[in-house]
């Protein structure tokens, strides 16, 4: 079962990284997977997770911040792209990486 919600979490976290809307959406979807304790292997990677999940947050609220501020446009893919997606998949990775 935590192996099946895992692949889940993980194909979830990679689609994200397509835009800046689908990232917001997974980073506040993924706040409260630290409550799930069946998904770590002790506390450390909890907490490991916990850590991530706020510097995700602060990736997604920048990015947000900035996209609002240009008007919302529909495509803000090479900005995305540019300056926000490598630090996100970067993160992604540590937090898919706390998981068992």
């Amino acid at each position: 079962m935590v192996t099946n919600k895992r692949n889940v979490i993980c194909e979830y976290a990679l689609s994200s990284l397509n835009d800046v809307v689908s990232f917001a959406k997974f980073v506040s979807y993924a706040e409260d997977l630290s409550q799930l304790k069946e998904l770590f292997e002790d506390e450390q990677s909890r907490n490991n997770y916990q850590q991530t999940w706020f510097e995700l947050e602060m990736v997604n609220a920048l990015a947000l911040s900035e996209w609002e501020n240009e008007g919302r446009p529909v495509d803000w893919r090479s900005r995305w792209e540019s300056d926000y997606k490598h630090d996100a998949s970067e993160l992604i990775a540590e937090l898919l990486g706390s998981l068992k």
